[in-house]
């Protein structure tokens, strides 16, 4: 076999390498979008430029008509597979079943059947003949009707893709379209120089394959350099398309480029709105159009009334979009109806304003029960102490303890009606403060006494630290003593054989006084830290099996700290003690309402 080296050879001699570098650069990432459809097209080419460089090295007939005939496989190839590489880069592979698949074979295997039987037929070339007078042979050759098949084939397919293309050039943004056009200049380069050597004859070599692989590279540069098919049509159709939200692409004229379904059936249009001026789209709703024009960025909450009275609601954000060079380019409009949404949100609060309402009649009804409740209850407090008195001076010592207990029950219940009471009179605002001017020290001292006997019943120790300059305090008085007796109640309940102290100290700088109340009990837990100023809340619900107790006192104690323009805090650990912090302002700045005193003058204890 005669091999030589020729200078025809070079340009396709590289190409050949540049390919089969390609095909296997594709392969090894054949697992990126857009890769798997390159692979018969590289391979075509591949066949084809090997084939043209083996016969322009050989100098043998038999050797360069075989090698001839043999790059006709990848000729035959390589339209059908741009045009199937079309299809799925569009999203349009569900068209190649394997009857369309089947059918699109059927010429390039004929059309090879045609070629290598053309010396009995001549059906494909009628004649053929090798021209060796000049230092670089080349075929003269005469086409027969089935060459001219298989050139129209081939253009039909070639044709057929660059439209399929160019459909998804029109379908997608501006910021999209440089980058397909990129396919798109590579595609038309191997017809000009198919049509320069087969119609016009400009040279007997052909470089259709040279300008294949242009188009090869173009595509591959897409994919694996800019993530091109990641970004085409099939993105459009498979995220776009099937996005809840609805999605609408405008270019600098505000016309509709992009519409997905979403905001089509949200608006109730069709695909027609593309190409229109958003503001023709939207004439019937001035109001969206004033709203947002004029802004490059925006997001609100707008309403919308259609022509058959129903009104939906959406969240609508208008974003700007930039090219490379930070130019705006349009806009990106994205909506989420909320429709749903806001009828929930109605509902909400509908049962809410009932709830509220609900909350407001029950403290309302039980502001006003204050009377009926404690009347019987004096009553009963009232005559027990005056059974309990007969019963002594006539010598019926043997029923005075049990009238005792009739009594300290009575009070009991008292104490818990009164915290329920105040805590209705505040949730129905109707708690007045009463403000006026009095010693702070004879007012710890009154507390003092009255929780003395409470403390010494669990063996506790009581110790109080008043500073010398307390003298007066201009505030509810009513109040501020109910607060320090249900801290001192709390702390003499939930202490044994411990030490309870009542601290209070003026801070000039502030203008408040500062009570603290600390003792060693038992301690609250973390987790119950943040829960023990709610009502009928208790640190440990063991204690009340133990001790009694509503969970009210502390509640009360916060709202009136609150009320009274000052806070209450607290620090614990369990096992170690707990301490209360009360600030107040020495001076008020709260205007009374008028209204008669509605705090109570006992102490309610129970926290």
């Amino acid at each position: 076999m005669n091999w030589k080296f020729t200078p025809i050879a070079i340009p396709v001699l590289i190409a050949s390498l540049i390919a089969i570098f390609m095909l296997v650069y594709t392969w090894q990432r054949r697992s990126m979008r857009g890769a798997r459809p390159l692979l018969p097209l590289m391979m075509g080419l591949v066949i084809w430029l090997v084939g043209s460089t083996l016969e322009a090295m050989a100098f043998d007939y038999n050797a360069r008509l075989f090698w001839s005939n043999f790059q006709f496989i990848g000729v035959v190839m390589v339209p059908t597979a741009w045009f199937m590489f079309s299809l799925m880069f569009t999203d349009r592979a569900a068209v190649l079943t394997r009857a369309n698949l089947s059918l699109l074979l059927i010429m390039p295997l004929l059309t090879l059947i045609l070629l290598w039987t053309s010396p009995w037929q001549q059906f494909f070339q009628v004649s053929k003949v090798l021209n060796t007078t000049g230092p670089n042979p080349y075929w003269e050759w005469v086409p027969g009707p089935g060459f001219w098949i298989h050139t129209a084939y081939s253009y039909l397919m070639l044709i057929a893709g660059f439209v399929i293309l160019v459909r998804g050039y029109r379908q997608s943004s501006r910021l999209h379209r440089r980058q397909i056009s990129v396919m798109l200049l590579g595609a038309a380069v191997p017809w000009i120089a198919n049509i320069l050597f087969v119609v016009v004859r400009v040279s007997p070599f052909d470089y259709t394959p040279i300008s294949f692989l242009i188009t090869a590279l173009a595509i591959a540069w897409g994919i694996f350099k800019v993530g091109l098919v990641e970004i085409t049509p099939i993105i459009r159709k498979r995220v776009i398309d099937e996005m809840q939200d609805g999605v609408v692409v405008l270019d600098e004229q505000n016309r509709i480029l992009e519409a997905n379904p979403a905001v089509l059936r949200m608006v109730n249009m069709t695909e027609d709105v593309l190409g229109q001026p958003i503001d023709d789209v939207l004439a019937r709703w001035p109001e969206l159009l004033k709203r947002f024009r004029g802004r490059p960025r925006s997001q609100d909450e707008v309403s919308l009334t259609f022509d058959n009275g129903e009104t939906r609601h959406y969240q609508v954000s208008l974003s700007p979009l930039r090219d490379k060079n930070d130019h705006l380019t349009g806009q990106l409009l994205m909506v989420h109806e909320i429709t749903r949404l806001k009828q929930t949100e109605a509902s909400l609060l509908e049962a809410k304003e009932a709830a509220e309402a609900a909350s407001r009649a029950k403290s309302t009804f039980l502001a006003t029960m204050s009377h009926e409740l404690r009347t019987p209850l004096a009553a009963i407090i009232g005559y027990s102490e005056l059974i309990q008195e007969r019963s002594e001076a006539w010598g019926y010592e043997k029923i005075v303890p049990h009238l005792k207990q009739i009594g300290t029950a009575a009070q009991g219940l008292n104490f818990l009606i009164g915290n329920i009471l105040d805590l209705s009179k505040i949730e129905a605002e109707r708690m007045d403060v009463i403000l006026t001017e009095f010693s702070v020290p004879d007012l710890v001292n009154e507390v003092i006494n009255n929780v003395k006997p409470q403390v010494a019943k669990n063996n506790n120790l009581l110790e109080l630290d008043l500073a010398p300059d307390l003298a007066i305090m201009h505030t509810d008085r009513t109040k501020l003593r109910q607060i320090l007796l249900n801290l001192l109640g709390n702390a003499a309940k939930f202490t044994s054989e411990g030490t309870i102290c009542l601290a209070a100290r003026r801070n000039n700088a502030t203008g408040c006084l500062m009570f603290t109340v600390r003792d060693t009990g038992e301690g609250i837990s973390d987790e119950m830290m943040n829960k023990i100023f709610q009502p009928f809340v208790q640190a440990d619900s063991s204690f009340t099996r133990v001790h009694g107790g509503s969970g009210l006192g502390l509640a009360i104690s916060s709202r009136f700290c609150e009320m009274l323009g000052g806070t209450i805090e607290v620090q614990s650990q369990v096992g170690e003690g707990t301490t209360f912090v009360v600030k107040l302002p020495v001076q008020a700045a709260l205007t009374p309402r008028p209204g008669p005193e509605n705090g109570r003058s006992e102490g309610a204890m129970q926290q």
